[in-house]
């Protein structure tokens, strides 16, 4: 069964020990954000968790998670070389 919150591009970024990894979901970059992100502050970081409750809820699409993602990872000085802001 497809998952509509899936994103049609996963992410892959580096994360603060250096590892890659890979989210394809808003419901997998909310758990992210939550629990292993390594900053809890930060416009991108708060506006990312609104953005994915939306999507979540249905009130916005699904591209908007994956981009507010980018975001926040970039404002987090994660490695996201690599990726575009696709769908």
């Amino acid at each position: 069964m497809f998952d509509p919150k899936r994103w049609r591009q996963p992410v892959v970024y580096k994360d603060e020990n250096g590892l890659r990894r890979k989210v394809s979901s808003t419901e997998q970059a909310s758990e992210i954000l939550i629990s292993s992100w390594p900053v809890n502050s930060g416009q991108e970081f708060l506006q990312a968790r609104e953005i994915f409750l939306d999507v979540m809820r249905g009130s916005r699409p699904v591209a908007e998670a994956r981009a507010a993602f980018l975001r926040a990872a970039d404002e987090a000085d994660l490695d996201i070389s690599g990726n575009y802001v696709g769908g």
